[in-house]
């Protein structure tokens, strides 16, 4: 079985037709896997398509309905919810250290140190196999923290 942990880069793709969706699809699609998000992923997520309303691409009905199916989701339990925890924002707080600059390593947003910090929290717990992004400097330091990462946009490219 094969487990997968989403960042909200890539996981408003299921949501939203856009780069890498197809990939997106794909990996949702695969018998027996196990799919992981951050708790702040639901929050990211419908921001996201919050705007996409504002920006006029979708309409309020439009936007229920994805939330909507969002929350059908999670109350299948298709999308496992990793609760946040303090060690998380310890754990955070260690990658914004360890990758500050110099200025040749990606300088990582606060939400996404803490994405990465679940991520390999549940690596930790029951060897997790992928980490799918659309970001590419998360990407990279996904992958300098040794982590198997897809970057749906690169593929679908």
């Amino acid at each position: 079985m094969s487990s997968y942990f989403f960042d909200s880069s890539a996981l408003v793709k299921r949501y939203r037709s856009e780069d890498g969706t197809t990939e997106v699809d794909r990996i949702l699609r695969e018998p027996d896997a196990a799919y992981f998000i951050a708790r702040l992923a639901v929050v990211e997520v419908q921001r996201a398509l919050a705007r996409t309303v504002r920006d006029g691409e979708i309409s309020a009905q439009e936007f229920d309905a994805l939330r909507d199916r969002l929350y059908q989701d999670l109350g299948h339990r298709r999308l496992r919810i990793v609760r946040l925890r303090e060690f998380h924002f310890h754990s955070a707080v260690r990658l914004v250290r360890k990758y500050a600059p110099p200025q040749h390593t990606p300088l990582l947003r606060s939400l996404d140190t803490i994405h990465l910090a679940a991520a390999l929290d549940v690596h930790q717990r029951s060897n997790l196999d992928h980490f799918v992004s659309a970001d590419k400097d998360l990407c990279a330091v996904a992958k300098a923290e040794n982590l198997s990462v897809i970057n749906p946009v690169s593929l679908s490219a």
